[in-house]
């Protein structure tokens, strides 16, 4: 049970937190969990509206426990949970559940896909008649379906970057740096309430709101899996804008992320300083008809394995196979991916990916192309798929803007 105590704005509505309880509940009895431990913040996020410090503890048919390290204040007045309480030490904790008479289980679930081995081992340790299994993907899973409250989130996220696009030919001029015209990009986001951190799940994958890139320098590959890298500002963070100035006539590509209340969307456009080459408009079109051909034959039903194998096809037929999502070992394995609380969420858009996709999923598609000597042209939006096909949340003007 759970009580209607937050308040408007801001604050995860109960009703909300209750149908994420009872998906990922329902999600346990189906696969034989007796409980559950979450201890990433995103996930305690998720199902109880509250990212302090703890671990929720789940189980199919009990009111789940939120134990709080510190600051349970805060993360009683954020949640909606009924059962909040304090926990000194995780050492506690087998304790603590046999003093409230719930009884051990016999099978535990875990977030394997990202919990620390310390944590693992010192779990396994505290519980040795417990069998661990893996939860991972029933959470992930879970959150694939965006809810009404959350998809108005993801909205609002796009409404920062549409306002972003406007604003580029303002904050865009000859002789910047590309950190310097992330420096102006990112202040706009912020004054319009962006969270500054964009939240990924994949081990080692990092990103701050997004990549500016320009130019020859703008096709080099970098450390997270992404189409796109750039030289960054060093090996240290070898990914997005570097110090390298903005040369007239080269594309220049501005892939970040708008984030409202937590939601994530992604956006792709493209800009330069006086015209580019012929062959970069080329590129760029043949990148807005593989997106077109997507949007036409995406409905719920179809994969992502088909999604993606239509790009590629698309891709191939418009001449640009051999660098479409980069080329080679740096080639990227997908053309899309889901967003919405992290940047790396279900569904993919990708091969062997072959559930079907579902009505309310919202995934970002982003045909690119790396052009060697040239630069990256593409083009990204977020999508929210319906019975009708494929919403854009992402609604900033699409054609290239050629700045003077």
């Amino acid at each position: 049970m759970v009580i209607e105590s937050s308040p408007p704005g801001l604050y995860v509505p109960a009703s909300e937190i209750e149908h994420r309880l009872q998906g990922i509940q329902e999600m346990m009895v189906q696969n034989g969990f007796e409980g559950a431990l979450l201890f990433q913040n995103l996930d305690r996020f998720y199902f109880s509206g509250t990212m302090q410090p703890g671990v929720l503890f789940l189980q199919p048919q009990e009111e789940p426990i939120l134990f709080i390290r510190k600051n349970i204040d805060r993360a009683r007045e954020e949640s909606s949970l009924e059962k909040i309480v304090p926990l000194d030490s995780l050492r506690d904790l087998p304790a603590t559940l046999l003093e409230m008479d719930l009884p051990l289980p016999q099978t535990l679930g875990l977030e394997l896909d990202i919990l620390p081995a310390q944590t693992y081992l010192q779990i396994e340790t505290l519980f040795p008649a417990v069998r661990l299994l893996d939860l991972s993907i029933q959470l992930r899973r879970c959150r694939m379906i965006k809810s009404s409250w959350e998809i108005e989130n993801l909205r609002m996220a796009a409404k920062m970057t549409a306002d972003l696009v406007q604003a580029v030919p303002s904050l865009l001029e000859p002789r910047l740096t590309e950190l310097e015209l992330a420096g102006r990009l990112e202040s706009f986001l912020r004054h319009r309430g962006h969270q500054g951190f964009i939240r990924t799940r994949g081990f080692n994958q990092e990103v701050f709101y997004g990549h500016v890139l320009s130019g020859t320098e703008g096709t080099w590959a970098s450390y997270v899996d992404s189409p796109s890298g750039g030289l960054g500002t060093g090996p240290a963070f070898s990914q997005g804008a570097g110090f390298k100035v903005l040369r007239s006539h080269e594309p220049i590509s501005i892939d970040y992320c708008g984030c409202s209340n937590g939601y994530i969307v992604d956006q792709t456009r493209m800009f330069s300083l006086g015209d580019p080459p012929a062959t970069v408009l080329e590129a760029y079109q043949a990148m807005l008809e593989v997106q077109e051909l997507i949007k036409k034959r995406t409905y719920p039903g179809i994969t992502g394995e088909q999604v993606y194998h239509w790009a590629l096809e698309a891709a191939t037929r418009l001449g640009y196979r051999d660098h479409f999502m980069g080329s080679g070992v740096t080639r990227a394995a997908y053309v899309g991916h889901g967003v919405g609380l992290e940047l790396d969420e279900l569904p993919l858009l990708a091969p062997k990916f072959n559930w079907p996709l579902l009505e309310n999923m919202v995934f970002a598609f982003e045909p690119k192309v790396i052009m060697p000597g040239v630069g990256l042209i593409g083009i990204e939006n977020t999508f929210l798929l319906t019975q009708q096909g494929l919403e854009s949340l992402t609604t900033a003007p699409e054609n290239f803007q050629v700045l003077s």
